[in-house]
């Protein structure tokens, strides 16, 4: 009886394929969505370009933002899902053999799954602090020193992150 409840424990672990399955299929809508927003940006260029009106501009610039944004977000989702699949399932042998395999995608434990995550996710929520600094005019001295410390609090976030060697 506990041979067999073992068994049903242990074959338990592929319901996370579910989640595997899913946050690749909303991997590639994010990726879709990324492309769409591409080809908005086309367009806004093709308007600058015969406008060169400062609207269109800063509406460029913050499609660029939220293109970079789009795209880290599908790129989480696909980590998510690898480290997912390589903690629960089984080891990824074709990213094992791949060189860009071992760079991002093998994760051997669940700290190694938040380390990447943690990074991808630093850098999507250092591209929303950009956004808002581009919407953004300081009126006064201590809006522009507010700033400036967002800015050392950032570099400060990346190097802390940065890993050693």
């Amino acid at each position: 009886m506990q041979n067999l409840f073992e068994r049903i424990l242990w074959s338990s672990r592929l319901s996370v394929m579910l989640g595997v399955f899913a946050c690749i299929v909303a991997a590639f809508v994010i990726f879709i969505m990324g492309v769409i927003d591409v080809i908005h940006m086309l367009e806004l260029i093709w308007n600058y370009i015969f406008s060169s009106s400062h609207e269109v501009r800063n509406e460029l610039v913050m499609v660029v933002v939220e293109i970079l944004d789009t795209f880290l977000l599908g790129a989480v989702l696909l980590i998510f899902a690898f480290g997912l699949y390589e903690l629960f399932i089984s080891k990824l042998e074709v990213a094992e053999k791949s060189e860009a395999g071992g760079k991002i995608l093998i994760i051997s434990s669940i700290d190694s799954l938040k380390s990447k995550l943690g990074k991808v996710i630093l850098m999507m929520l250092i591209i929303k602090v950009f956004s808002y600094f581009t919407e953004m005019k300081p009126t006064s001295m201590l809006e522009l020193l507010y700033m400036g410390i967002i800015v050392v609090l950032i570099a400060l976030s990346l190097m802390l992150t940065k890993e050693k060697k």
